[in-house]
């Protein structure tokens, strides 16, 4: 009998991601958090909580990257990123879910670009990904600067190093 190529392919395709599949749900429980999610605070200026569909199981796997470089922010940038942060994000966030140890804790010695793409993929809340991308950086850039990274000579860019290959480096004020 004679096998097609299109369907070595797909039973191929299928294998991978099996194998892909089962080493992921094999990911250490220490390794596992659960995903952020976005709670009106008694400050907020919108008002009452709103509910969010939220999957109880869902987890979001952060490694730890120690051995990468500091990530650093463009002041420019960041201050771009605070008007962003302003205007779009302090409707439904605390600034101090950001900015302090809550943030050092979750995010100290994690990649850039997992907090990049998870604000990337869920915020905003109502219309996640709604914003250019330069904005969801600039927001980085501001939460850098707000969490007393090293400031530096260039700007925060999706396609670059600078988010794959840095680590988030900050300590509380």
């Amino acid at each position: 009998m004679r096998v097609s190529r299109s369907t070595t392919v797909v039973w191929t395709i299928i294998a991978i991601g099996c194998a892909s599949a089962s080493r992921t749900a094999q990911a250490p429980a220490s390794a596992a958090r659960a995903p952020l999610g976005a709670r009106l605070t008694a400050d907020a200026p919108t008002g009452a909580p709103v509910p969010l569909r939220i999957d109880p199981n869902a987890r979001v796997v952060r490694s730890l990257v120690p051995n990468l470089p500091a990530a650093t922010y463009w002041p420019a940038q960041a201050d771009r990123g605070e008007r962003v942060f302003n205007g779009t994000c302090a409707a439904c966030h605390a600034r101090a879910q950001f900015i302090g140890q809550t943030f050092v804790d979750a995010w100290n010695d994690r990649r850039v670009s997992d907090f990049y793409t998870l604000i990337r993929s869920t915020m905003p809340v109502n219309d996640p990904g709604s914003l250019k991308d330069e904005e969801y950086l600039a927001v980085v850039s501001y939460l850098l600067k707000a969490n007393h990274a090293a400031a530096g000579t260039d700007s925060l860019a999706a396609d670059s190093g600078t988010v794959r290959g840095r680590r988030i480096a900050v300590k509380a004020p």
